[in-house]
């Protein structure tokens, strides 16, 4: 194989792992909203219902959210359930629980179940939430996430939102719509609150 060729190959399957990085994410089911309001990175959204499959879980930011990813992937993928498989959705969402080592991750269902429709979980750590039509405000960023620069994007978020007329009703969720190995200028994540 000449050096040219190598290239070529190279070039090819990078552009090709790039665009499966980029659009993987689209095709997968996600939570429907409409967008009322925009301003650079901040939206107000108004979200439909949605069902969240959830669980508590303890630690770090990080680690947390991988703890959590573990039971929910198990509990979509009827590894100890009965029952068929369920389609992965985006995003991945972590909130905050009852004090700051205390964290709520969750999957979004697809929306062809409802409450009573959705397969039993045979792990009691699990819990389901039915989120209600709302409203919402989001700030979209990419990168490779931590702690700092999700509160960092928390603070922009509630900062912008001291300029308008919203009034803050939730803690903040954070939103990871790609997989891990993605690169970080590639990652979509979000900060959402509810507001009124």
């Amino acid at each position: 194989m000449t050096l040219k060729l190598v290239i070529i190959v190279v070039c090819v399957l990078g552009f090709g792992l790039m665009a499966a990085w980029f659009l993987v994410p689209k095709f997968l089911e996600q939570p429907s909203y409409e967008i009322i309001e925009k301003e650079r990175e901040f939206e107000i959204r108004k979200y439909e219902a949605m069902l969240l499959q959830s669980v508590n879980v303890t630690g770090d930011q990080y680690s947390s959210l991988r703890k959590g990813f573990r039971p929910l992937v198990s509990y979509i993928g009827a590894k100890r359930r009965d029952g068929d498989k369920i389609s992965m959705t985006a995003p991945v969402m972590q909130a905050l629980g009852d004090n700051h080592k205390d964290w709520i991750v969750s999957f979004s269902m697809p929306s062809k179940y409802t409450k009573t429709s959705l397969p039993d979980p045979s792990d009691k750590t699990l819990f389901t939430e039915e989120f209600e039509p709302r409203i919402a405000a989001v700030i979209r960023f990419s990168g490779r996430t931590d702690e700092k620069m999700l509160l960092e994007k928390t603070k922009a978020l509630l900062d912008w939102l001291q300029d308008t007329d919203y009034e803050i009703k939730s803690k903040p969720k954070y939103m990871f719509y790609n997989d891990p190995s993605t690169p970080g200028f590639l990652r979509r994540n979000e900060v959402m609150v509810l507001i009124k």
